[in-house]
């Protein structure tokens, strides 16, 4: 069987001080859609904050494995251009706490003991990207919010989230789709997923505030494809958002106090 779900992908980031969340930008007109809302947030030095908790549950024994990322997220030029995360789980041989601060191209981890007392581990690749995910969707991607809206079944008044009140959408969309919207997503796919693996069902359901953006993302779905038929895994995640339109300022750290894969 070809593993085709990840644990939650490190590749997110920890929450740096960040002043004024709860700051709404381009509150003045109200948007025309989700996906316009959306982008209207995606200005220089702002952003949002996120609490995510991701389970795990191996059916041959019902045992459960959580992950927890707590990340601010920085935007600009209609995009997410840092985010900052930590990253903690309660699996048996899991440590400490592992942080992460991304810039495009560039990625520094705080984890893993380094040499010369340094504190931070920087990669550098052109594939590096700061993503603002809920493993199966990118919260700050305008075609994937689209793509997904797109398969509403549901919408109805909900509950009250990060002080506002919500509707709930709700529906099932395919692996296939979500890899179409962003190749690569969800999951860390490193390969197109086959025609079968493709038909791979993902309920979901997005909370949207009287502004018209997400401030709850809900995901679940299964490992379906095991030689015998039998799922062995099934995931649920459920991201909050918080404090749209902050200011934020996320800062590499001290150059000083880097190492590199080389000085390793």
């Amino acid at each position: 069987m070809r593993r085709w779900i990840a644990a939650p992908a490190v590749m997110l980031v920890v929450p740096m001080v960040v002043a004024g969340l709860g700051i709404t930008a381009n509150a003045q007109v109200a948007p025309a859609d989700p996906i316009d809302a959306l982008k209207r947030q995606l200005v220089e030095n702002r952003g949002v904050k996120m609490s995510k908790v991701h389970t795990s549950t191996y059916t041959t024994d019902g045992e459960k494995e959580h992950f927890w990322t707590e990340a601010v997220a920085e935007f600009g030029k209609g995009k997410i251009t840092a985010i900052d995360m930590t990253y903690d789980s309660d699996r048996r041989n899991w440590t400490d706490p592992i942080r992460q601060i991304i810039f495009e191209g560039r990625q520094y981890v705080h984890h893993t003991p380094l040499p010369n007392g340094k504190s931070w581990l920087l990669s550098e690749d052109n594939e590096i990207r700061p993503v603002l995910g809920a493993d199966w969707i990118k919260l700050a991607d305008p075609v994937m919010l689209k793509t997904v809206l797109a398969t509403t079944k549901v919408k109805r008044p909900a509950g009250i989230y990060d002080g506002t009140h919500t509707t709930l959408y709700q529906g099932t969309i395919t692996l296939g789709q979500l890899y179409k919207a962003s190749p690569g997503f969800p999951f860390g796919l490193v390969v197109k997923p086959t025609k079968k693996e493709a038909k791979a069902k993902i309920s979901w359901r997005l909370w949207l505030g009287e502004d018209q953006l997400v401030r709850r993302a809900w995901g679940s779905w299964s490992e379906p494809f095991a030689e015998n038929g039998d799922v062995h895994v099934s995931y649920v995640v459920d991201a909050r958002l918080t404090g749209w339109g902050a200011e934020t300022d996320i800062a590499a750290p001290p150059a000083d106090d880097v190492v590199t894969p080389a000085d390793w």
